[in-house]
């Protein structure tokens, strides 16, 4: 009798204890962490139809797309949440990339030209803004923006001898293009 009561509630238990993982439901309320690509996607889009205005919504929708590499899309995406947000620097940078892989060379350069004025210290802007000029074919203005990178990066200064560190790193590897 009591193997016979013991069968069902052991059972039962078991249901109850793999609940949560076999159907994950909301992250926030279940503890458990999904990672199903779709379901995030749905759950990014009902929210910004709750709140349409929420710029970081538009943003992380973006960046899934760019993680998918459908690029197309999240070229829309990067520019609604700049529409919305026209100061979110970190669209600002993604869709500078999208744009340079879909051949858009001169928005992208204007977009990293945007970043540059906020983050005059910043040698990755201006190695990025260099190497979108090289594809322009414009290697003289691509020269003086790697020459600011190589002046922030290691110390140097066109003509100078650099700075010596611990390291003592080398130049960068742009210089091969043009001597």
């Amino acid at each position: 009798m009591i193997k016979k009561l013991l069968a069902p509630v052991a059972a039962l238990l078991l249901v109850v204890a793999f609940l949560p993982y076999s159907y994950s439901g909301d992250p926030g309320i279940t503890g458990s962490i999904v990672k199903d690509r779709e379901r995030y996607y749905h759950r990014l889009k009902d929210m910004r139809a709750k709140d349409p205005q929420n710029a970081e919504l538009s943003y992380r929708i973006a960046n899934l797309y760019y993680s998918l590499k459908m690029e197309d899309e999240a070229i829309k995406e990067y520019r609604r949440t700049l529409k919305v947000n026209p100061e979110h620097e970190y669209a600002k940078w993604f869709l500078s990339k999208v744009l340079v892989s879909k051949g858009y060379l001169e928005e992208a350069f204007w977009l990293v030209r945007e970043l540059i004025d906020k983050h005059r210290e910043s040698a990755e802007l201006y190695s990025s803004a260099g190497e979108i000029l090289v594809k322009m074919d414009q290697a003289d203005a691509a020269r003086e923006y790697f020459n600011r990178y190589d002046e922030l990066k290691y110390g140097e200064k066109d003509g100078s001898k650099p700075i010596k560190t611990r390291s003592q790193p080398t130049t960068g590897n742009w210089k091969k293009m043009f001597y």
